[in-house]
């Protein structure tokens, strides 16, 4: 298995360990940073992920109509940012697009391509 350490910017948000992987991949994920504070914009942002996730699997239409509402006039600049990164075990940084982050600890994300 591989891990990684995720980073928004210079912020440390965890370590990761990879379980599956595909077009996008998927890891367990042990959080290094407070995304429960609610003071944080990135941590709100973290937690609105979660949200949505969830709503995904089991919300109404209505609900993620209104949590994709609340993503497009809060937080377009994390969606939207090349600011995202892994860092290997060997130190190889690798730019993903902006994660999804879910419960129990789990993250989804994508490789970004465009360099």
């Amino acid at each position: 298995m591989k891990r990684y350490e995720i980073y928004f910017k210079d912020i440390h948000i965890g370590s990761v360990t990879e379980t599956n992987w595909d077009m996008r991949s998927s890891g367990d994920m042990n959080y290094h940073f407070n995304y429960l504070d609610p003071s944080d914009r990135l941590a709100a942002f973290i937690r609105h992920s979660i949200r949505y996730s969830k709503c995904l699997e089991s919300g109404t239409e209505e609900e993620l109509v209104e949590l994709s509402k609340t993503e497009s006039e809060q937080f377009t600049d994390f969606v939207d940012s090349g600011d995202w990164f892994l860092l290997s075990e060997n130190e190889e940084k690798i730019r993903i697009l902006c994660p999804i982050f879910h419960e129990n600890n789990e993250l989804t994300w994508q490789t970004d391509r465009s360099e």
